[in-house]
């Protein structure tokens, strides 16, 4: 006689309650329900798709650092179109200039469900050669559906977090990438590590309010062929710097302390947010935290960072020069940029 272990009586066991469950009314109705929820989706889905495209050409200047006002309505076009159901397609074809932080943008937001909103949405490349080359060599064809032949990345490091989490290791290879490329050497330089550690976790902190809408972040890695400059595009699509808790409770009391019956705005609050004066909502990652932006704004300081910006909400920050400007359009996220080069 062959002999029945515990685990094959185990398993007996769960599975004739699955199939008596199987069985039951209430189960019979869910499958039903999803199965006519999947076909109406599929119908939705073929509705939508024969709509009409909404062909939306790109700024001319396609860059979000040296371009930013333009390069917004750019997308807050889009999204007007998104909420009337719309679909659209982004065309960059005629472009005459772009840089790597408007690639990163434009990659994030595609991917982006809050803003494409169940729409569908379709795209070209650059008719520019030179322009061709950076926009394909990217790595975007890895997050969107294509059927043009993927293209190697040469050294480029393109990557989507798809939890609020701190990578120590994605922080490293982003690293070493620039200083490779930079200064010719894998010897690790602390200050350009403590700063992709900084914005993976303040990511937690200006992400969405909602447990259901997951923010993703993004970060890009430019290696320019032209130069020993390598630059770092890094940004969540989350509620921003401005919007977050913890910041609208400053901005409560700085209100009511000081501006009390005065129409207050989100650029004033820079000084004391580079200045750490304004904490974050949520705690988390401790051990390998350090001290927040007034850490980025310390390390942006050192001649090694060409350049160094922070986007978030209404307000465009050089982080180097403490220069501030006030956007017409919102950005809903938090986007930073900076340069390392080998001075």
């Amino acid at each position: 006689m062959r002999k029945i272990d515990a685990n094959h009586i185990s398993h007996n066991k769960s599975r004739n309650k699955y199939q008596n469950k199987r069985q039951t009314y209430k189960w019979k109705k869910r499958k039903k329900n999803n199965l006519l929820f999947r076909k109406e989706a599929r119908i939705l889905a073929k509705t939508q798709f024969t709509k009409e495209f909404v062909n939306l050409p790109a700024p001319k200047d396609y860059s979000f650092i040296r371009n930013t006002n333009e390069v917004l309505k750019y997308f807050d076009d889009a999204k007007q179109v998104f909420k009337k159901g719309g679909n659209v397609r982004f065309d960059i074809s005629e472009i005459e200039k772009l840089t790597p932080d408007a690639i990163a943008l434009h990659v994030s937001s595609i991917n982006h469900g809050k803003t494409v909103q169940g729409c569908y949405i379709s795209g070209n490349y650059p008719i520019d050669p030179e322009l061709n080359k950076l926009f394909t060599q990217s790595g975007f064809q890895r997050f969107v559906h294509t059927t043009g032949k993927k293209v190697k990345t040469h050294g480029n490091f393109l990557h989507r977090e798809r939890h609020y989490k701190v990578e120590p290791l994605i922080a490293r290879n982003a690293a070493i990438a620039g200083i490779k490329h930079t200064f010719g050497t894998i010897n690790p330089f602390e200050p350009l590590y403590d700063i992709l550690i900084e914005c993976m976790s303040n990511t937690n902190n200006h992400a969405t309010l909602s447990s259901t809408d997951k923010t993703y972040w993004w970060l890009y890695v430019y290696n320019d062929p032209n130069s020993t400059i390598t630059s770092y595009s890094f940004l969540d699509l989350g509620v921003g710097i401005f919007e977050s808790i913890e910041l609208q409770t400053y901005f409560q009391n700085f209100v009511k302390n000081y501006f009390k019956g005065v129409l207050h705005k989100h650029i004033n609050l820079v000084e004391d947010l580079l200045a750490g004066k304004i904490q974050s909502r949520v705690d988390e990652d401790n051990e390998i935290r350090g001290k927040g932006i007034p850490q980025i704004v310390e390390h942006s300081k050192l001649n090694v960072f060409k350049e160094f910006y922070i986007i978030s909400n209404d307000v465009k920050i050089n982080v180097k020069t403490g220069e501030k400007e006030e956007l017409q359009y919102d950005f809903h996220g938090t986007f930073l940029y900076w340069e390392i080069q080998n001075n």
